[in-house]
């Protein structure tokens, strides 16, 4: 009820619409296969959005769609997936993509309006999605059950070789179907319904990825009925893997943790000044001034002053341990 109220007060404010729209724009400007509209800031305001005049032909209009040409399979596989590569890559997605707010335009390009629920994934959140999603891909079951535990989701009194063979069951009959019966969107949902039982908890951002999920799927098979949604999202899905998780993203992750690293050398030099300068001010106070002339605090004030000092120095102490671990 609380991410509902939150997410309906952010809806009745347009200059946040407008807002997603812009920032889903940066994030896609060098895709040539889905767009978004340009807003117009000067006219819009709390109660009012405007955005550019979109000549196109809407995705719910199937014959119209035909009559002007359209390859309606290429159309389903560029629905699904654009919409993975804004989750994955992005962190950033649409989660009302159904078939009255999305266009077609000349070029047959995907066009997307109606901003008003959008969905954001953490970098933990999207290692998560893109790692089970490639587990159910690779049939790599006991990898899937650890990356929910290394996030967190499923606490360490289970089992990963129990949690494993639970995924199993939801996985092998994937790969025991046809194209026209492989669910993504229902495989999420067992593995919901799954996790559960092993006290994974509700997690709202989630929640709106498999309903998006769904919805997406819906309407990119209502394009392509016979569409394959699995090998439709394996090059996105096997992309990011590589890119992240493969020895580029490697390389990335000890760039951010050495600057990490240098931010926090910087900040060595003033605590040890800060450190210095407590230890000269205690050092200041006689013992004939701490014991026959307290003052109200003043004691508290001098254990909390000791208490700063090895605080500081720890801290120092700590980050030349990082310094050599890191080597």
């Amino acid at each position: 009820m609380e991410t509902l109220a939150r997410s309906v007060t952010l809806e009745m404010d347009l200059r946040l619409e407008a807002a997603a729209i812009s920032e889903m724009a940066g994030n896609i400007a060098e895709d040539t296969d889905f767009r978004v509209p340009t807003v117009d800031w000067t006219r819009t305001a709390k109660g009012v959005l405007t955005l550019e005049w979109i000549d196109a032909t809407p995705l719910s209009d199937r014959a119209a769609l035909q009559a002007k040409g359209y390859d309606l399979p290429r159309l389903g596989r560029t629905l699904m997936q654009s919409f993975l590569r804004h989750a994955l890559r992005d962190g950033f997605f649409h989660a009302d993509l159904h078939p009255g707010n999305l266009f077609v335009d000349a070029d047959g390009r995907l066009i997307a309006v109606d901003f008003g629920i959008m969905g954001r994934l953490g970098p933990k959140e999207r290692r998560f999605l893109a790692e089970i999603l490639y587990g159910f891909l690779t049939r790599n079951y006991r990898r899937t059950a650890q990356v929910h535990f290394e996030a967190g989701y499923v606490p360490t009194r289970h089992s990963v070789e129990s949690f494993a063979q639970a995924l199993r069951a939801i996985g092998e009959p994937i790969h025991s179907r046809t194209a026209a019966d492989i669910s993504m969107a229902r495989t999420l949902t067992l593995l919901f319904e799954v996790t559960s039982l092993f006290d994974m908890q509700t997690r709202p951002e989630l929640l709106l990825l498999q309903k998006t999920m769904v919805v997406v799927e819906g309407v990119a098979r209502s394009l392509d009925p016979k569409l394959d949604m699995w090998r439709t999202s394996d090059p996105v899905v096997r992309d990011w893997v590589e890119r992240h998780l493969g020895p580029a993203g490697r390389i990335e992750d000890m760039v951010r943790g050495a600057g990490e690293i240098g931010k926090a050398l910087a900040a060595v030099p003033s605590l040890i000044v800060r450190a210095a300068d407590l230890a000269d001010q205690f050092a200041a106070l006689s013992p004939e001034t701490l014991l026959t002339a307290p003052r109200p605090g003043g004691d508290a004030e001098a254990r909390r002053t000791r208490t700063m000092i090895v605080v500081l120095w720890a801290l120092v102490v700590g980050l030349g341990v990082v310094m050599l671990w890191r080597l």
